[in-house]
């Protein structure tokens, strides 16, 4: 049994072992299924001074998440803004779609309520292919929570 235990098998076998309960001790957690909202926006015109592309995240107090896109230009009341939320564990991917139109009253913002999303810290990607625009960060949902991103290239 002691010429087992210095043996080239013993060893090899010793190694495999300890690579599978390593390789299973770092095995990321399961990321959980993908859900996926699609919401149509509330245009309106804020007349607001600062035209800087952005949007602002509150959360009120029942836990829903108002999004405000702000600084939205070219745009009318014929037109619409859209969001595809897709939430996969604790990263939100938004992409906004846009459609406009020369018909109707200018806006500059487009409001959203995203209920679907429990209290929790996220990683959230916003992304405007339309006007090339992006924004990444991480939120923390919890009542009375507000942040505000601009939206870059």
């Amino acid at each position: 049994m002691s010429s087992f235990l210095t043996s080239t098998e013993f060893y090899v076998i010793a190694s495999l072992a300890a690579a599978t309960v390593v390789g299973l001790c770092v095995k990321p957690q399961s990321r959980g299924e993908a859900i996926e909202h699609l919401l149509s926006g509330e245009l309106c015109d804020s007349s607001d001074s600062d035209v800087t592309p952005r949007v602002t995240i509150t959360c009120d107090t029942d836990g829903k998440l108002l999004l405000t896109r702000c600084g939205l230009r070219d745009m009318t009341t014929d037109g619409a803004v859209s969001l595809s939320a897709k939430r996969i564990g604790s990263d939100i991917t938004i992409e906004e779609r846009i459609t406009k139109s020369t018909a109707g009253i200018p806006v500059d913002t487009a409001l959203f309520t995203l209920d679907f999303i429990p209290p929790g810290r996220y990683h959230i990607r916003y992304n405007s292919e339309a006007t090339g625009l992006f924004a990444a960060f991480t939120m923390t949902v919890r009542p009375s929570a507000t942040l505000t991103r601009q939206l870059s290239r």
